[in-house]
């Protein structure tokens, strides 16, 4: 009977330890938010997001085929905007290409996505601009989708 109890307690103990040790793994993977019901790692891989913190996480929003295109399109935005003190909170992607990125601030920028880089580029340029400091105070919205221009909403 003894045994009994010990082989239990340890068979206890193993299946917590692997199932505690198989979220953690997962949770280490777990860089962004899929379309709000599953996590996604670096490399596409979706997995259930039950029982993980997830408030800080980037959240991304798109068709299922556009998953690995869209977090190309985090890394290259992020790059060029956190230089200028500006943090991604989640970017959405609609079935036509339109990318919209909303920031921790309540901001937002507009994208195309196959005219990306040369949006980001611009948007440098504007922000390293010093024309910029006044004119991105309390902004509400930048859209860079126009061929030669910037639209900047303000609050």
């Amino acid at each position: 009977m003894k045994i009994n109890k010990i082989i239990i307690s340890l068979f206890l103990v193993f299946t917590f330890s692997v199932h505690s040790e198989d979220n953690e793994i997962k949770s280490r993977n777990c860089h962004f938010v899929w379309n709000e019901i599953s996590c996604l790692s670096q490399n596409g891989k979706t997995f259930g997001k039950e029982g993980f913190e997830i408030l800080d996480l980037v959240y991304l929003s798109g068709q299922e085929q556009s998953k690995f295109e869209l977090i190309d399109s985090f890394y290259l935005i992020q790059k060029e905007i956190l230089f200028h003190k500006l943090i991604i909170k989640s970017i959405d992607q609609t079935r036509s290409g339109n990318i919209k990125v909303f920031l921790k601030g309540g901001q937002e920028i507009k994208f195309q996505q196959h005219k990306l880089k040369d949006q980001l580029s611009r948007l440098n340029l504007f922000l390293i601009s010093s024309e910029s400091k006044k004119l991105t105070n309390n902004f509400k919205s930048i859209d860079l989708r126009y061929k030669t221009k910037i639209a900047i909403n303000y609050f």
